[in-house]
């Protein structure tokens, strides 16, 4: 299945990119695409974070801008990139001319003050507006305070230095193709001067995205009203209208991760602008009004180690295979279902409840979601508690793998009994499947596992699985 799934991807990206070539060569219309991904979780998170083992995960923005450039000189000039691109990452492809040939790339950094954009004109030729009236000459030299001009000709050229404070009141520059604003630039050997459509590509950092939830919970606790935000934000130093967004959530899936879950996507239906220094708010899906609302009870027996484990597997047997009753956390919460087993990225959710006509907060915490679930936290639950421990675990060097039994056993100290939603975290290794199970579990995240079990009053339940990992 896992190898099925990854072959639709790689069939859906390479027909997306011919349909991207098609419409890039049937005209010149301008185009831009940006993929953002979600803000990377603060570092030092539990048990480590970076420090043990942990990758850094994957930020900031893939741009592609199809335009209309002008080839002059055996120069291809485009201004106003983002001022964060990586170098290192641009691609450009030549649509009117297939075979022209770059034979140079350079990225110029944008002038953000008077004195850096008047140092672009070093050499150019300046007409400095004084009280005595317009010097004209070169540009020779500037600092924040003094202007050296080259004025006069033969044995009459000498270099003029003015003060900028006072005794400059106007700079008229040339109308030259020195540009305050980041740009890159290639000189490209082509049979074919003019106008060509191009296609430009480049990683970009400053540009990230975070979900934001709201939920409204009607006065007996019943209907909830829910709404799903994405907020980027653009720190890139460029501006982008038109855009088409694509959102992606969570880390990227190793070399070799054949079974691990692709990151999810979320493809924005509409063009956007997104201006430089701004933050845009988009829909990740239609608003929930009046949802049924149920009430449900979590556990987790440990908090969430995964994110050390990105890098490097957890083939330490030793390492978190027991947890006793405080390390669990038992939790209240309410959940609605999603349209069409919808799954929702990370982020925090905000609920209200109305109260005799007042909206009065509740909580602010992590959404807790699963495919068609949103589930919100309200209080803790002292009557349920657990324990976790490994049976086994069987590490194997050289087949890359561990295998490892874990047991749960959740205990209810109430009366009556209890609907518990056992959340588990695979967290050795984000490539793994489950070998057995004696309760039917659904994937709640890419290493999360979750198990519905019902809990008998002063009772216990029992929850085993096997997982294989694999690198």
């Amino acid at each position: 299945m896992a190898a099925r799934s990854g072959s639709r991807i790689v069939v859906g990206l390479a027909v997306a990119v011919a349909a991207v070539t098609a419409r890039a060569g049937a005209g010149a219309a301008r185009r831009t695409q940006i993929t953002v991904w979600a803000a990377p979780a603060p570092a030092g998170g539990a048990f480590g974070g970076l420090a043990y083992g942990g990758s850094a995960p994957t930020t900031g923005a893939m741009i592609t801008e199809q335009r209309e450039l002008e080839v002059a000189g055996g120069e291809l000039r485009l201004a106003g990139v983002a001022a964060t691109v990586d170098p290192a990452s641009v691609q450009l492809r030549d649509v009117t001319d297939p075979g022209a040939l770059v034979t140079e790339q350079r990225f110029v950094p944008g002038a953000a003050t008077p004195t850096e954009i008047l140092a672009r004109h070093t050499g150019d030729p300046i007409t400095v507006v004084t009280p005595k009236g317009e010097v004209t000459g070169a540009l020779r030299s500037v600092d924040d305070q003094v202007l050296v001009i080259e004025v006069g000709a033969g044995d009459q050229r000498h270099l003029q230095l003015m003060r900028r404070d006072s005794y400059v009141q106007d700079i008229r520059l040339p109308a030259s193709v020195a540009s305050d604003r980041p740009s890159l630039v290639w000189r490209i050997q082509t049979a074919k001067p003019g106008k060509h459509a191009v296609e430009l590509s480049y990683r970009a950092d400053g540009m990230s995205w975070a979900a934001d939830y709201l939920a409204v919970l009607d006065d007996a606790g019943r209907a909830l009203d829910f709404s799903a935000w994405a907020t980027i934000k653009n720190a890139t130093g460029a501006s982008y209208d038109g855009a088409e967004l694509t959102l992606v959530s969570g880390a990227m899936v190793p070399v070799g991760a054949a079974r691990a879950a692709p990151p999810a996507r979320f493809v924005v239906p509409a063009q956007v602008r997104i201006g430089h220094g701004e933050s845009v708010q988009v829909e990740l899906m239609a608003r929930r009004v009046a949802a049924r609302a149920r009430s449900v009870i979590t556990y987790e027996a440990m908090p969430d180690p995964s994110p050390a484990f990105q890098a490097n597997p957890g083939a330490d047997c030793n390492q978190f295979n027991g947890g006793g009753p405080a390390s669990g956390r038992a939790e209240i919460a309410v959940e609605i279902d999603l349209p069409a087993n919808a799954v929702l990225p990370d982020g925090k959710v905000r609920l209200f409840q109305r109260r005799a006509g007042r909206i009065e907060l509740m909580t602010e915490d992590p959404l807790r979601a699963s495919a068609g679930v949103a589930r919100i936290r309200i209080a803790s639950d002292a009557d349920i508690a657990g324990e976790r421990h490994a049976v086994t675990c069987n590490y194997d060097e050289r087949a890359h793998t561990i295998q490892e039994a874990v047991e749960l056993k959740i205990e209810n100290k109430a009366r009556q009994a209890a609907d518990v939603i056992v959340r588990e975290y695979l967290w050795r290794w984000p490539v793994w499947h489950l070998e057995a199970e004696d309760h039917k579990g659904v994937r709640a995240g890419p290493q999360i596992q979750e198990y519905r079990v019902r809990v008998p009053g002063n009772g216990k339940q029992v929850v085993t699985y096997t997982a294989v990992y694999t690198w």
